[in-house]
């Protein structure tokens, strides 16, 4: 039963060696496109091996000049701060630190793998929005102190945080394509704004399970999908798709552990999970819009009505 089941908890790390292993094993879309044709550039910066292999502070401050605007973007700090040289020198040369990048190194190998994967996803965004520019893609080292950065032009992978990353990075990319009604606070609107980055995120990789774009265990998702209908219950008999509390809204929609309010085995993140079913609704209910139609929609009230969905399940 869904309301007793238990969930295992695994470390980040495990959790995307895992994910990098169900990427081939539990896909559950089929690419309804043919991007064969789509030609886009994917080169990969590796600038976590020079980074780990600096000597001291003097080779760091270096470094550091030689990329400044990686790490001031990076780390959101003055490259000439001497509080970022100290941290770099910590995690460049403490022993449990180099243990870390040496596993997370092992795991990635030659990184051909993310480079398909960033090639797969970038020529459907391409497809779909053929004005799409390639970012720079640079990985790095962090000892766990940052994970990923996205913009138009950059993308940086910290690749000790998590291995199962490019769903993740596409949700961040999808921002730039999610229009939304800013006068608009309701908890429907922040719903439908994650349906929509997690509907973007499936068609740009179609072949990537359903519990990797939503970060939930796939047991998890299998069991919230059966148990659909409680949830939308609580939704509606609590009236909290027009809530605009700041903190009744984070109950639903930021990380937790357990969205408890609706049960104690309920995942966290609830409400962006429903965002997409209504999302998906609306995909099935209104086959004739496309995906770019859906993206450019701020009227998050029009897709929830038009979507028709009461938390009914569907083959």
């Amino acid at each position: 039963m869904w309301l007793n089941s238990k969930k295992t908890i695994i470390t980040t790390l495990f959790f995307g060696v895992l994910c990098t292993q169900f990427i081939t094993s539990c896909s559950t879309n089929s690419d309804s496109v043919d991007v064969s044709n789509i030609k886009v550039n994917v080169n990969i910066l590796r600038i976590d091996e020079e980074l780990m292999n600096l000597k001291d502070k003097a080779e760091i401050q270096s470094f550091v000049n030689k990329n400044a605007h990686f790490f001031a973007e990076f780390y959101q700090t003055n490259p000439t701060d001497s509080a970022l040289i100290n941290q770099l020198d910590v995690i460049t040369h403490h022993p449990d630190s180099r243990a870390l990048y040496e596993q997370a190194k092992e795991t990635f190998g030659d990184l051909s793998e993310l480079k398909n994967q960033f090639e797969f996803a970038f020529k459907h965004i391409k497809y779909y929005y053929p004005d799409f520019k390639e970012p720079k893609i640079i990985t790095t080292f962090s000892g766990l102190e940052k994970d990923i950065y996205v913009s138009d032009s950059m993308i940086v992978v910290s690749l000790e945080s998590f291995i199962g990353i490019v769903p993740t990075i596409i949700k961040f990319m999808s921002q730039k394509y999610n229009k939304v009604n800013p006068d608009d606070k309701t908890l429907l609107a922040d719903m439908v704004f994650f349906g929509k980055s997690f509907e973007f995120t499936r068609e740009m990789l179609p072949n990537i399970a359903d519990s990797l774009i939503v970060d939930y265990p796939d047991s998890t998702l299998q069991k919230t999908w059966v148990a659909q209908d409680l949830v939308w219950a609580h939704f509606i008999d609590k009236k909290l798709l027009y809530e605009s509390d700041l903190r009744i809204k984070a109950k639903y929609i930021d990380e937790r552990p357990k969205t408890t309010e609706v049960g104690p085995e309920c995942p966290g993140r609830i409400a962006q999970w429903v965002g997409w079913r209504i999302v998906s609704r609306y995909r099935t209910e209104n086959s004739d819009i496309s995906l770019q139609d859906l993206m450019k929609n701020p009227d998050a009230q029009d897709i929830f009505q038009k979507s028709k969905y009461k938390g009914q399940i569907e083959d």
